[in-house]
């Protein structure tokens, strides 16, 4: 199924759930990624999900090379960095004053 929902350029989100039970179901929540062009903000209480859904989304966004900026005071995004298998530090040298 998650193969079917990547080559149609959907964002999974998650299961819908329930609203009598509060229990997911195994309906799925996409989103078509098109709809994601230019700006975004993720506000809610402490512990609501706003990482998390932040994290789904830059994931999402990444799988289908859209490119993302993302602003996180906090720094919650920091372990999320994907890693490019040739990445070389010294490409860095450039913009990195030598006492530093």
């Amino acid at each position: 199924m998650q193969e079917l929902y990547e080559k149609l350029g959907l964002f999974y989100i998650g299961h819908d759930v329930d609203k009598a039970t509060q229990s997911p179901t195994d309906d799925l929540t996409l989103l078509k990624n098109k709809n994601f062009t230019t700006h975004a903000a993720i506000i809610g209480m402490t512990g609501s999900g706003k990482t998390g859904l932040g994290i789904g989304l830059i994931e999402e966004a990444a799988i289908d090379n859209i490119p993302s900026i993302v602003i996180d005071p906090k720094g919650d995004m920091g372990n999320l960095l994907l890693t490019d298998p040739t990445f070389d530090s010294t490409s860095f040298e450039p913009w990195v004053r030598d006492e530093a």
